[in-house]
């Protein structure tokens, strides 16, 4: 079941803030929901929120650490205001790390993981603030939102459970229909391909055609169609080819080329001035060094 949250939160003793709801539903008993319409909505649990002055008296913090902590906090619920919830659901989840008896940011980074429709993980995040702080003022505020985001996860567990059930029973029926020409292809407005049913002439062509053919006209038209498929299958192995040899094979034979050129010239030059005897000595080590490379 769904529950509307109906318990007001109450504001502790040593903090400004905080999770505050409507007071006249403070004894309020819990409401199952009697429709999807009145599931829980996250985006009126998120903007209970308020921002913080202090922290909870029970959180043991320095100074330092006190005041970085309710900026993060702050900055956090703003941002997730503001549409930027992604950075904070970062922050927060670093804050719920150290300090997971912080429900206000604990279960804050809940609510926007419910948001982001991470139901799993929003029912572990609320289980987590429930036991890292049982005693807290938020306590039945948290304990209603996991039980919402359990909901919302088995509801969503049954719809695609459903699909695939779906989907399962209609695979052998395409698959039959896109074999006989019943399924055609067609460009939807983003211009991707979409499967659409054919028109009531070509479906009645196909099925024409497949009756008039004899089994031997079938596997010659089978044979055919293999023999199509194989020769487009050897054309773009051999434009694949042609491209690795022009852009890969090709410019490495330019490049060594070019080098044996240059190579044979220096070799020409220093056969020319082979009476120096640096020269010289210098074109003897070459020549035995690299026997095969010497034109002498």
């Amino acid at each position: 079941m769904i529950y509307w949250i109906t318990g007001q939160t109450g504001r502790p003793i040593g903090r400004k803030g905080g999770v505050q709801l409507r007071p006249n539903q403070t004894d309020r008993p819990l409401q199952p929901a009697k429709s999807k319409i009145e599931t829980l909505d996250w985006d009126r649990v998120l903007s209970s929120y308020r921002e913080l002055d202090a922290l909870p008296g029970d959180l043991m913090a320095s100074e330092s650490e006190a005041e970085r902590l309710l900026s993060v906090y702050n900055r956090a619920l703003r941002q997730a205001t503001t549409g930027n919830a992604d950075v904070a659901m970062i922050a927060l989840e670093k804050v719920t790390a150290s300090w997971p008896q912080f429900s206000e940011a604990s279960s804050l980074y809940g609510v926007l993981l419910a948001k982001e429709r991470r139901y799993r993980a929003a029912e572990e995040q609320f289980e987590k603030v429930l036991l890292a702080a049982p005693d807290t003022s938020l306590a039945r505020t948290v304990d209603r939102c996991r039980l919402a985001a359990r909901e919302e996860r088995i509801r969503e567990q049954a719809r695609d459970s459903s699909r695939m059930r779906k989907e399962q029973k209609l695979t052998p029926i395409r698959a039959h229909m896109a074999r006989s020409g019943i399924l055609q292809r067609a460009a939807d407005e983003q211009g991707t391909g979409r499967v659409q049913m054919a028109g009531r002439r070509e479906q009645e062509e196909v099925l024409r055609m497949e009756e008039g053919l004899s089994p031997s006209a079938r596997r010659v038209h089978g044979k055919v169609s293999r023999l199509v498929q194989g020769l487009l299958i050897a054309v773009i192995a051999s434009s694949l080819l042609f491209l690795v040899f022009y852009f890969v094979i090709r410019p490495m034979i330019v490049r060594n080329e070019a080098l044996r050129e240059q190579l044979e010239w220096l070799e020409r030059i220093l056969d020319e001035r082979s009476e120096d005897a640096p020269v010289a000595e210098i074109l003897d080590l070459y020549r035995r060094t690299f026997p095969q490379g010497s034109g002498k």
